[in-house]
């Protein structure tokens, strides 16, 4: 069957968004794909578990912090019950649905501007599938959610533009069910209530507002659902008690969004106008962009700044002139409104959100830019788009030195494009990658070094190399430097002394932290915790207690102060504190282990190996257990009785070397 060239141009696409991606297919999970796939418990049921991911849990852990984004989780627990943690799987399909969103955007821009040949349409949708800003979204699996937002409100705008053109009520019902898909993939699509009434009107060329009755109506049934979807999710209580006596910490809200404090409108404004100025510069000039924009990277700016005065004169200007050249313009009108309406949600004029600004933020606006800049480069080469078809411009020869400027300006566009979403795709290959390419563009924003710190212990682990604790060390340091907020800073740099027997260091950390967070359980336990390795046990003891307070369904608490409890001779304590554990959380090797070091401290010798056998029935490492037998019964210079052990371990398989 021979193709049309409408069929070529949307296999070209298909086939375009392989090529600038494909070489994501390879790529691990990254950044927040933990949370919503590796780490996700209602995920990794597979399908089983797709009706809870349509309840809302709401408990402090991190899964439960993601939106109520059930289209896009389960399309994650679909793909888990087939390939489990495959994130080649999850990569191949990014690309697929990114590819059917580039197309139903062509098809969607050719009803748009149907009064143009499809040059324009594929222009913008070639431009699309190349600008760099997009490779969060499409190279982060997670961000799926992004992509099935646009391509279900794309849908629902093509339903309603059908509707509008033939009057038929169920192209309302379709585009009301793909807005409701596009809502429950994630809630940015909300801004799709007000862009279809544009559009919708930019195909009566400003005019016949009685057409917009019906659609309006449904619109307005869209926003109030939407409105009872985010009330009910907000509002649920399942899960909340899962988490509670957890001591679960999150960071305030600052080290994500350097705009968190902001009280005025003023302020608001003010910094509102400093993000639109840095959207619009990574639009036109790509080459500086960060996986994270946190505290301090953006500096809070007011209205003596000559960047905030310069931004708001020139995204005025650009408003003004979309209203009074909406007739004359209509397309570049259109596209304005369109940017400014779809980025409007992230400027913090409403309500603070997690992150100061992301890549991922634009994907949606810059289709609005995209198409200010297609149509202004027609305006500017004074070409008429009504008649001019690709094949047209892109032959091997053409004579208009319009149509030769056009096609080769754009070639080397998306060629200089292509290049760096390729390049760019490279640094999110995997955690180290993303976060170690990145690193010398955030020097100043807090939790950047603290998630490269935390990839350098992470390969301490390994192979130990006295630089890379160094250089781990420094990005600690300066995390905290940065801001006291960061928390995981403070605890990440004093676990490493703790399990290096660094006690000292580790102290001084934690003093610092607890002036602080001196009602926060883990600095408390971890005080606790060098403070005990550091045979200081009575100054670890309040330090402990207060953990266990703070923190009650934590189960190491209850070990380390039963321990500390037992080395100052408060054996009846530290009994009943491990069987209060032990009753809580059930029988564990640590339960035993634990109990046989406080009857060993309480000389018991008896109990104490019993209790430390006991240790074989929950899978320990036998030569550990007899190690640990063996070592107490030479302490105490019992040799024969140590001799005994020896050999029974010998017998065993054990010490053969």
């Amino acid at each position: 069957m021979k193709l049309t060239n409408l069929q070529k141009i949307k296999l070209l696409l298909f086939a375009f968004v392989f090529l600038v991606y494909g070489n994501t297919l390879k790529h691990d999970y990254v950044w927040d794909d933990s949370i919503v796939i590796t780490e996700n418990p209602r995920v990794q049921k597979g399908i089983k578990g797709i009706p809870d991911l349509f309840l809302k849990y709401n408990s402090d852990y991190k899964s439960d912090k993601y939106g109520f984004r059930p289209i896009t989780l389960s399309s994650f627990a679909i793909e888990y019950s087939f390939f489990k943690s495959n994130s080649s799987i999850g990569h191949l399909m990014n690309l697929i649905y990114f590819g059917l969103l580039c197309l139903v955007l062509f098809n969607v821009l050719q009803k748009l501007f149907f009064r143009y040949g499809n040059l324009p349409s594929f222009l913008i949708a070639v431009l699309f599938i190349t600008h760099p800003i997009h490779v969060e979204v499409v190279a982060n699996i997670k961000s799926r959610d992004e992509i099935f937002a646009l391509l279900f409100s794309l849908l629902s705008l093509s339903k309603m533009i059908d509707f509008q053109q033939t009057k038929k009520v169920k192209y309302i019902l379709f585009a009301v069910l793909l807005f409701l898909l596009a809502f429950l993939s994630k809630e940015n699509a909300i801004v799709f209530i007000a862009i279809i009434p544009l559009a919708l009107l930019y195909t009566q060329n400003w005019e016949n507002l009685k057409t917009l009755i019906k659609p309006a109506l449904a619109l307005l049934l869209l926003l109030i659902i939407s409105f009872c979807i985010v009330k009910l999710s907000t509002q649920s209580s399942l899960g909340s008690e899962a988490s509670k006596g957890a001591g679960i910490y999150y960071e305030n809200g600052i080290l994500g969004n350097c705009f968190f404090y902001i009280d005025t409108f003023s302020g608001k404004l003010a910094n509102a106008f400093c993000l639109l100025f840095m959207y619009l510069k990574n639009f036109l000039i790509p080459i500086n962009l960060v996986y994270f924009y946190g505290y301090n990277q953006i500096p809070v700016a007011n209205w003596s700044d000559a960047l905030v005065i310069f931004s708001t004169v020139l995204h005025i200007s650009a408003f003004v002139f979309a209203i009074l050249k909406i007739k004359t313009h209509k397309e570049i009108s259109l596209g304005i409104l369109f940017y400014f309406i779809s980025i409007f949600i992230y400027l913090h004029l409403l309500r603070p959100i997690a992150d100061t600004m992301a890549d991922r933020f634009l994907f949606t606006p810059s289709l609005g830019l995209l198409i200010v800049f297609v149509f202004s480069i027609g305006k500017l080469l004074k070409l008429d788009f009504t008649t001019l078809q690709i094949t047209d411009v892109f032959r091997i020869e053409v004579k208009n030195k319009s149509h030769n400027f056009l096609k080769y300006g754009i070639t080397a566009i998306v060629v200089l494009l292509s290049i760096a979403t390729v390049s760019r795709n490279c640094v999110w290959k995997n955690n180290e990658t993303l976060i170690k390419s990145d690193m010398p563009k955030l020097e100043n924003c807090a939790r950047a070094h603290n998630y490269y710190a935390d990839v350098l212990k992470r390969k301490l682990t390994t192979n130990f190399d006295a630089n890379i604790e160094a250089e781990m060390i420094t990005h600690y340091k300066k995390s905290i430097a940065i801001s006291h907020e960061a928390y995981y800073s403070y605890i990440g740099l004093s676990t490493y002394f703790i399990n290096t027997k660094r006690y000292t260091e580790s102290i001084a950390i934690l003093d610092s932290m607890l002036v602080h967070y001196s009602n926060q359980a883990d600095p408390n336990f971890y005080m606790g915790q060098a403070l005990y390795g550091s045979q200081q046990y009575r100054q670890a003891l309040p330090y402990l207690q207060k953990s266990l307070t703070l923190a009650p369904e934590v189960s190491n608490t209850y070990q380390y102060l039963a321990l500390t409890l037992s080395k100052i001779g408060k054996f009846e304590e530290a009994e009943k504190i491990i069987t209060t554990c032990k009753t809580k959380f059930g029988e564990t090797t640590i339960i035993y282990e634990v109990l046989g070091e406080i009857y060993f401290d309480k000389g018991d010798l008896d109990k104490s190996t019993k209790y430390t056998f006991e240790m074989l029935n929950y899978g320990a490492n036998p030569e550990m257990v007899y190690g640990k037998v063996i070592g107490r019964y030479q302490l105490l210079k019992q040799d024969k009785l140590a001799a005994f052990y020896y050999n029974q371990a010998r017998e065993k398989g054990l010490f053969k070397k």
